[in-house]
């Protein structure tokens, strides 16, 4: 409303000044400057020069008029359709459109809601153009970083098999049962990076979003048991786990499968990006029955500000202290969708050499939103 009322205001004003300057151009050509050069009516051709001089002063008074309503246009037009190019400068320079003080001159104010709003589309599309490009970059990285986590255990096992398959020689029954152990292992290694790409394609997927099997169940004796099965990795046996609930029986609705796995994430992921003899803890507190907090909690390495910003962007791949295995970069992605599935929430806390926080919320009870 307001710069409605600005525009339809400088518009009657301009025309009232533009027909008042017209009259008294029109009025002193004629009555002083016409007789001072001896133009007179009985000249000839008068009426022809009179009505000259009025097209003339239209013609004047008109591109003044045009000017003041019609620059300030056509600065936005011209930005507008530098944006569809993807340019987002404006196109003219900054003297010509703002003072020394940096306030908008007189034409451009008229307007001044409008040209602050195409800034600020510019820049929410500068910027959105720049993080398309990082996540370009990111994904090409993150394709090149899954050839090789796909290759490097294929040739394990394809290098293994051949072995085993050499009927030049004649293996003892601990090498043989050394190779099919290191062929199982980059087997089952493989097919979790295969499982994280089908998770995340069917997380993202609109089509067919990611259906959840939801029953009542003990979380404590849950993650009682994640924590048990992760205690017997041999990952995890240079590292100090720990539990603690004050209830024993906590009832909850979440799809066992698809916690168990975004749980077993974050705790392997504590694991194998801190060095050995980190202790790693988990806590779960009942909240008045309405939801439950799980934190997980380690003393380890810690992460940078820039490393929590991007934990739970897809394709982002951290770095592990103890491990030459860095994961699809779907996995915190992974696990954070989860969570959003069961209408919970997760967040993180770290510094550098102090350890790292995780904190989980889940409601006792999934409501379909």
């Amino acid at each position: 409303m307001k710069i409605k009322f600005r525009f339809s205001a400088h518009f009657i004003i301009g025309l009232f000044i533009w027909i008042i300057g017209m009259g008294l151009t029109a009025m002193l050509t004629i009555d002083v400057i016409f007789p001072s050069i001896g133009v007179i009516e009985e000249n000839k051709g008068y009426d022809l020069l009179v009505l000259m001089v009025f097209l003339l002063n239209i013609t004047l008074c008109s591109m003044l008029f045009a000017w003041y309503f019609g620059s300030p246009l056509w600065f936005m037009m011209s930005w507008i359709q530098l944006l569809t190019q993807g340019k987002y400068e404006a196109p003219f320079n900054k003297s010509k459109i703002y003072t020394r003080k940096g306030k908008l001159r007189k034409p451009y104010r008229l307007y001044e809601e409008v040209i602050i709003n195409i800034h600020s589309l510019a820049e929410h599309l500068k910027q959105a153009e720049q993080e398309r490009m990082k996540m370009e970059e990111l994904k090409k990285d993150w394709m090149a970083g899954i050839s090789h986590d796909l290759k490097t255990p294929l040739t394990y096992i394809t290098g293994y098999s051949a072995l085993l398959l050499n009927k030049e020689y004649v293996w003892t029954e601990e090498e043989k049962n050394t190779f099919i152990k290191t062929i199982a292992q980059k087997g089952e290694h493989m097919e979790a990076l295969i499982q994280d790409l089908n998770l995340s394609f069917q997380i993202n997927s609109v089509q067919s979003p990611l259906p959840l099997n939801l029953s009542k169940t003990n979380i404590v004796e849950f993650i009682q048991n994640l924590i048990a099965d992760i205690g017997n990795d041999p990952k995890a046996f240079e590292y100090n786990l720990s539990f603690h609930s004050d209830e024993k029986i906590i009832k909850s609705e979440f799809d066992a499968q698809l916690m168990y796995r975004a749980l077993q994430n974050l705790l392997i992921n504590a694991i194998i990006h801190n060095p050995s003899g980190t202790s790693i803890h988990v806590e779960i507190v009942n909240e008045k029955d309405r939801f439950v907090t799980i934190t997980i909690s380690d003393d380890g390495v810690g992460m940078d500000q820039d490393t929590i910003d991007n934990l739970f962007k897809k394709y982002y791949r951290g770095t592990a202290t103890n491990s030459s295995d860095l994961g699809t970069g779907l996995g915190m992605a992974i696990v954070k969708n989860l969570i959003l599935a069961h209408g919970g929430h997760i967040k993180v806390n770290s510094e550098l050499s102090l350890g790292t926080k995780i904190n989980i919320t889940l409601p006792h009870t999934h409501c379909n939103n």
